[in-house]
């Protein structure tokens, strides 16, 4: 059978509920022709029916990124919000959720999704409000969890890895705009240099390492100075953003702890910039990295500083950390070469402060 075969036969037994039967359709289907937004759409309906939530909102972000006219139809009316949200016009993203809860009352994602329109035109209270509501039907539901912990002011020690996926799965295609364009984001372009002035013996690596590579940024110019480089990290569609450049050696997409610690490979130059803005308990990153190090090498990262000690979940739902905390959590595993303050990027009218470590193993 054709893709097209199969979503018109899972279509069927959508219609007569029968959703996990539908599910395997529509992957078939999805198989053959991964960006088509009938099976997209109807397989995010049958994952939602199932109660997969976040991949369902995953899904539907792909079917209007696959074709966003298909979110204007009726029948794929919480597409549109996804749509009216994407273009941020969030007052329609609005109206259409209160119309789904008012037929859906006890359809947490709904709630979810609520939350995050009211939490981007800054309205917390209401934000938080219903994030708490889709936790009273979903205890488990790790992606409100996260947003409620940012707007309460609870430091947990990492998001959970649905969210960072989700975000950034649903960034990558205006992710370089965004960050370079709005925020004026500029450490990627600047992060030869910086290596360069603080390690002046080498100019040259081997073997390097681009943590949390996204779109592939850094990548263009740490190709000027590797050798051999390989890029991870845990978004698909960030990935397949940086594979368009064909500039580096290795792509994977998985979580950053987990593929280096199934790496035999050593690394002379490991690079994570913008990484632990999303992490706040940052050891098991030092560890896995350690691990992976020659004694000579170096590892080169990021972060959004605070002056108080040791991190924080910012109500912007990324952490930020002192520079004591940082020293400490790598003093048994590294020894300090240097560090320099960077500004980050704009976020409204102010910069974010941040900075940039090199250490070496010990």
């Amino acid at each position: 059978m054709n893709y097209q075969q199969f979503t018109d036969q899972g279509n069927s037994l959508l219609k007569v509920n029968k959703f996990s039967e539908a599910k395997l359709l529509f992957e078939q289907a999805l198989e053959l022709k991964p960006d088509f937004a009938e099976a997209l759409t109807n397989l995010a309906i049958a994952e939602h029916r199932l109660g997969n939530l976040n991949h369902a909102v995953r899904l539907y972000k792909d079917a209007v990124a696959a074709e966003p006219s298909s979110a204007l139809e009726s029948e794929n009316i919480i597409l549109s919000v996804i749509y009216y949200f994407s273009q941020n016009n969030i007052q329609e993203a609005l109206e259409i959720l209160t119309m789904l809860i008012e037929q859906s009352p006890e359809d947490a994602l709904l709630y979810n999704m609520l939350g995050g329109c009211l939490a981007s035109i800054g309205q917390t209270e209401m934000a938080a409000a219903n994030y708490q509501k889709a936790l009273d039907l979903k205890p488990d539901y790790a992606i409100p969890r996260h947003m409620l912990n940012s707007i309460t002011g609870h430091t947990s020690k990492e998001p959970p890895k649905e969210y960072v996926k989700n975000l950034f799965d649903d960034y990558a295609h205006r992710f370089n705009d965004s960050l370079v364009n709005t925020l004026q984001y500029n450490l990627p372009f600047i992060i030869k240099g910086l290596i360069l002035e603080l390690n002046k013996n080498k100019l040259e690596f081997n073997n390097v390492i681009d943590l949390g590579c996204g779109t592939g940024l850094a990548g263009k110019n740490l190709r000027d100075i590797s050798t051999n480089l390989t890029g991870v990290d845990v978004s698909k569609n960030m990935i397949s953003e940086a594979e368009k450049l064909d500039i580096y050696d290795k792509l994977l997409v998985g979580d950053i702890v987990e593929e280096l610690s199934l790496m035999e490979d050593k690394f002379d130059l490991l690079i994570a910039l913008d990484v632990l803005i999303y992490v706040g308990d940052v050891k098991s990153i030092f560890q896995a990295v350690r691990k992976r190090c020659k004694i000579d090498s170096l590892f080169v990262f990021s972060v959004e500083i605070q002056d108080s000690n040791g991190y924080s979940l910012l109500k912007s739902s990324r952490y930020a950390h002192s520079d004591k905390y940082i020293k400490d959590q790598a003093a048994e595993l590294f020894k300090l070469v240097d560090s320099k303050d960077v500004r980050l990027r704009k976020e409204g009218n102010n910069w974010i402060n941040g900075k940039v470590f090199v250490f070496q193993p010990i």
